[in-house]
């Protein structure tokens, strides 16, 4: 077999075989994506797409009242946090011009993202006017959000925050 540049049989020509071979290569990729895409499908569709679509509903008009309610929070939490170390969390939280709020229940929860079962909730126990303090400790190390649910009322306020909590 004589393969050259000068050879008039195509089937000789290293540039016919070259675009040959990228057509096989090409065609053969793209049957693979294919098999692989029916194979193992993406699972786009999510069963409850409209019950998901009210609670971010509700949770955006929730968002927008506590903006028209004009309230603050501030969590205050150890800077160094350990596995069953008991600590003391403080939130703060005013209204309208920084006035100090007298709220009917305080509640701090704290949940674990990747273990919903070390979740955990705690009544808050007022120290001042607008301040508010729990004792808490973390049965596990990782990543934790600790939410402060406040209310007045029909009046809700929420503030958050993500902790680390070490070993």
């Amino acid at each position: 077999m004589n393969i050259s540049q000068s050879n008039k049989e195509a089937l000789k020509n290293p540039w016919v075989l070259a675009i040959m071979l990228f057509v096989l290569t090409f065609v053969s990729m793209n049957a693979i994506f294919i098999y692989l895409a029916f194979k193992s499908p993406p699972n786009l569709v999510v069963e409850d797409f409209y019950e998901r679509g009210k609670r971010y509903e509700d949770t955006q008009k929730r968002i927008e009242q506590e903006k028209a309610l004009g309230w603050t929070g501030l969590l205050i939490a150890p800077t160094t946090t350990r596995v069953n170390q008991l600590q003391t969390y403080d939130v703060l939280i005013q209204g309208k011009n920084s006035t100090a709020l007298d709220l009917h229940s305080v509640t701090i929860h704290a949940y674990r993202p990747s273990d919903a079962r070390a979740d955990f909730s705690k009544e808050m126990v007022a120290k001042a006017p607008g301040m508010y303090t729990a004792e808490l400790a973390f049965d596990l190390p990782g990543i934790w959000d600790v939410i402060v649910v406040s209310k007045q009322g029909e009046q809700e306020f929420l503030v958050t925050k993500r902790l680390s909590i070490h070993p």
